[in-house]
């Protein structure tokens, strides 16, 4: 018989006569990994199937949402709602302005002051002259 002190050594240095010692194959076993991964899509399926249900029952127990009332407008708070391409408020908007800088109005009919078009006011300001207010609510001109 053999000393299996001298044996283990032997062995662990390569000694001429020893073979007997063998290294590991280099293989992973390809079953279980595609077990596993098998058994995470039923799994994930499983989940998937069990949320969509809870989530159908769920909806169903309460009345659809209402539509909201903005829904339509060109804005709603400060977020433009249409593209900027077809958007034309900016357009009305200064259409509007430069039309109410052209006509005459009110501003305050009780204190008798009344809006002039821009360019008659330019030139009433051009000769100095400064429309004022009478008792009676209508205005006149004054001269410099």
């Amino acid at each position: 018989m053999s000393d299996p002190s001298t044996e283990s050594r032997g062995a662990g240095h390569g000694a001429p006569g020893h073979g007997r010692v063998r290294s590991e194959d280099d293989r992973i076993p390809s079953i279980p990994i595609v077990a596993v991964g098998v058994g995470a899509l039923v799994l994930f399926a499983l989940a998937s199937f069990v949320t969509i249900s809870f989530l159908r029952v769920k909806e169903g127990d309460r009345p659809p949402l209402p539509v909201p009332q903005e829904i339509g407008l060109s804005k709603i708070g400060l977020v433009e709602q249409q593209l900027l391409e077809s958007a034309t408020r900016g357009e009305r908007d200064r259409a509007a302005r430069k039309e109410r800088l052209g006509s005459y109005g009110w501003v305050d009919r009780k204190a008798g002051i009344v809006r002039l078009p821009i360019e008659r006011a330019m030139e009433l300001s051009a000769q100095g002259v400064r429309p004022r207010a009478s008792p009676g609510g209508s205005t006149t001109e004054a001269q410099p």
